[in-house]
C-alpha cells in the first residue's frame, strides 16, 4: 500500500525566546488514494503552527510550585 511520511525537527518556544525545547513532529499516511504532497505539506505546516500556539498559550500562566509536591 502506498505510504507518505513527513518529519520536522525544530526548537519549540515555551515561556519566552530563551526557554525552548527540542521538538520532532512526524506524520505518516497510508492508503490507496493519498493526498498530494502539496496538500499534506500545507496541513503539516498548519499542525506545527497549531502546536506552537497551544504550547505558547499554555505557558502564559505557569502554575505555582507547591512545596512538598512530588510532581
Amino acid at each position: 500500500m502506498p505510504k507518505n511520511a513527513l518529519n520536522q525537527s525544530f526548537d519549540l518556544t515555551t515561556r519566552n525566546a530563551f526557554t525552548k525545547v527540542e521538538c520532532e513532529v512526524n506524520m505518516t499516511i497510508n492508503g490507496r488514494e493519498l493526498p498530494s504532497m502539496e496538500v499534506l505539506g500545507k496541513a503539516f505546516e498548519a499542525a506545527i503552527l497549531t502546536l506552537q500556539e497551544k504550547v505558547t498559550e499554555a505557558y502564559k500562566v505557569v502554575p505555582e510550585r507547591v512545596e512538598g509536591s512530588t510532581l
